[in-house]
């Protein structure tokens, strides 16, 4: 269903929008939420818990992209769990975090990767990048995606993969350095 009927749907209050959101964004979602949570149930209740704040917040807001808006919500209810867990150890979507945070120094990496200002730097540097590395950058740092699953559908090694991974985030940091962020 497009994203303009399922919009219209939920603004109409009809749960047949929530269903049609489910169906098209329920699987993003879910494995976006299993890899920030490490659990299923846990990622099973984040995801539910996203399709309400989304109930929750149309109307009044009507999102353009609804799909960003959608993962946005989905990745902020699985983070805010991850927190109340306190589930923070070394490993699966913390383990991105620290990898990404050698390139975003200066700051706690939630508050400094919610900083609008910052988020539009990320976005130019992204721009600039080829659609193949951007989509790997962001399954990786943005929907939590593991080096090994990257390097299957990619149909290369892991250690290729981390190469890539290693060389964008040197380049993101040399961005924002010229960006004027986060002075030596």
């Amino acid at each position: 269903m497009e994203d303009g009927k399922i919009l219209s749907l939920l603004l109409a209050r009809l749960e047949a929008g929530l269903e049609a959101l489910a169906k098209k964004y329920g699987p993003r979602l879910l494995r976006t939420a299993r890899n920030i949570l490490g659990q299923a149930q846990d990622a099973e209740e984040a995801v539910n818990d996203a399709y309400l704040a989304v109930w929750n917040a149309i109307p009044p807001a009507q999102p353009d992209p609804l799909a960003g808006y959608v993962y946005r919500v989905g990745r902020n209810v699985a983070l805010k769990r991850l927190r109340t867990n306190q589930a923070i150890k070394r490993g699966g979507y913390q383990l991105c975090l620290e990898e990404l945070a050698e390139s975003l120094s200066g700051g706690d990496l939630e508050e400094l990767w919610d900083a609008r200002e910052l988020g539009q730097a990320i976005d130019r540097f992204l721009a600039k990048m080829s659609p193949a590395n951007r989509r790997l950058f962001l399954r990786r740092y943005w929907f939590g995606d593991r080096v090994k699953d990257l390097a299957a559908e990619e149909g290369t090694t892991e250690g290729a993969v981390t190469a890539r991974l290693s060389r964008m985030r040197q380049g993101l940091k040399t961005y924002l350095l010229q960006e004027g962020y986060y002075g030596t």
